[in-house]
């Protein structure tokens, strides 16, 4: 037989047209549709409802904040300031600003922003922390080892710092670190207070610290005549100066 005749005889033969030797992708292509699109759709609907979720979540948080802010005020800050070393009178007079501090906030009278700006005032406040300024010169009076003229200059250097912490100048690391030594620090509320046993030579050593202090920012020597009190009332129509 010939090679031309062989050929025609295997081509012609049924067994080699198998239909299971088709191409696979054809029937994939002819039987199965795609779930790319409907999953694309599904993916653009679920984003979008999860936009909406957290757009309405932080519209209720924003229209609650004041409410949470007056709460804070009242339950934390205000007890906070009546446990204090402050003056009495000084104490008197901040609770009472903050007491129509946190009414304005519970009728949502202070903007957004006017919230951030007195909760990083509040937050972190020398001035509410001057208690035990106040409580160190009251041990300098009190001490027989310390001169006239000592116990004057240690109550025109406060004054100074006080002047300093006004301006806003005083950060709260500083004030620990000049009180490092002589104060403690409680670790649930973050207030200052005065050790009881602290000495003479270590109230010294806090003396000249504070005076490194305001010769550091260049404060003013000239007698600073506010109160702690007016020194808060001055930080907090800062903090609402900007709506």
């Amino acid at each position: 037989m010939s090679t031309n005749e062989t050929i025609k005889n295997n081509s012609s033969n049924p067994s080699d047209s198998n239909p299971s030797d088709s191409n696979p992708s054809d029937s994939a292509e002819s039987g199965d549709v795609s779930l790319g699109p409907a999953c694309m759709v599904v993916s653009m609907f679920g984003l979008a409802f999860l936009c909406i979720v957290v757009a309405f979540m932080s519209f209720m948080l924003i229209g609650k904040s004041g409410s949470r802010a007056a709460y804070a005020v009242r339950e934390q800050l205000i007890p906070w300031v009546d446990q204090s070393d402050l003056s009495k009178s000084d104490q008197t007079i901040i609770i009472d600003e903050l007491q129509g501090l946190a009414a304005k906030m519970e009728r949502n009278e202070l903007t957004a922003r006017q919230l951030t700006r007195l909760n990083a005032r509040l937050s972190d406040s020398t001035v509410l922390q001057w208690g035990v300024v106040e409580e160190t010169v009251r041990r300098v009076r009190a001490s027989e080892s310390f001169t006239q003229e000592e116990k004057e200059d240690i109550a025109r250097t406060a004054d100074r710092w006080l002047r300093c912490a006004g301006e806003g100048r005083l950060a709260m690391t500083e004030m620990e670190f000049a009180y490092q030594g002589c104060g403690l620090k409680e670790p649930k509320t973050g207030r200052l207070s005065l050790r009881k046993d602290v000495s003479d030579d270590q109230i010294r050593e806090l003396h000249r610290r504070i005076l490194a202090i305001c010769d550091k920012y260049k404060i003013s020597k000239e007698p600073y005549e506010k109160s702690v009190s007016q020194v808060f009332h001055s930080m907090i129509e800062d903090g609402l100066a900007e709506k």
